[in-house]
This record gives C-alpha cells, structure tokens and sequence, in this order.
C-alpha cells in the first residue's frame, strides 16, 4: 500500500512539473499577423507564430474575434494551425478570414509541446500534453 501511494504521489508531483514547464511556453508564445486581400484567393489572416521557449510545439489552435467599430466582440472562431514551431523560432500561418467585422483579434489558445530543444541534445525529453491557455494578450488590426 505506502509503496502504491509514493507512485502515485511521484505521478502528481511529476505532472505537475509538465503543468508548469507548459505554463513557462504559454508566456514565450506571440502571434503577428495582418489581413490581406489578393485578387487571386479569398480574403485571409496571415503572420507568424513566434516561440521564445526551448519548446518545440504544433498543432497550435488560434482563436479569432471578429469585433465590431467599437472592439466588441461580434463573433468568435477557433482555427488549427497544423504547423511545427522550433524552439527559439518561428512558423508562417495563412487562415480564411472570417466574414463581416472591422477589426480581427488573434491569440493562441492551446497547442502541443513536442519535445525540448537545445545545446545539450540529451536533456531532450519528448513531451505529448495539450496545454490550454489562459486568456491571453491579443493584438488587433
């Protein structure tokens, strides 16, 4: 029985490392984007997601607010972003724009750590947890 309770006391303890080292990427992630409109495709949201941790992560789910003349949100879409970002790096996205609305609101609302990137290629450790995000700080256009 104490040995069952100290695995799974070593289970907790463990999870909540991954919960933080998750929280610790949430903070490093930021989204630049712009609305662009081009005669040969439908009116889109293209940028960046920008990774400053030592993460690498994927499958990243946007949220977009449309908002209205006075920054109300009007309408509110989740869209998958299905790309690899490397640590300390980057990854280009391109999204339908949403219909109507003056204004667009974009902010990552999960994704997945994949795996620790860095100088010591020992100390990497994959990692398979969705992490959610709190609400986060938003840019609008």
């Amino acid at each position: 029985m104490g040995l069952m309770l100290a695995g799974l006391i070593a289970l907790a303890v463990a999870d909540v490392a991954t919960s933080q080292s998750q929280a610790d990427v949430a903070k490093l992630l930021r989204v630049e984007w712009e609305a662009v409109t081009e005669a040969c495709c439908p009116p889109r949201l293209v940028g960046q997601i920008y990774n400053a941790s030592t993460y690498r992560i994927g499958s990243i789910r946007l949220r977009v607010e449309t908002l209205d003349g006075s920054n109300q949100v009007v309408r509110e879409t989740l869209a998958w972003i299905y790309v690899t970002v490397p640590a300390k790096s980057r990854a280009h996205f391109s999204l339908r724009r949403p219909p109507g609305g003056e204004a667009f609101r974009l902010a990552v609302e999960s994704f997945v750590l994949i795996a620790r990137e860095g100088a010591d290629e020992a100390s990497q450790r994959p990692m398979s947890a969705l992490c959610r995000l709190p609400p986060p700080v938003t840019v609008a256009c």
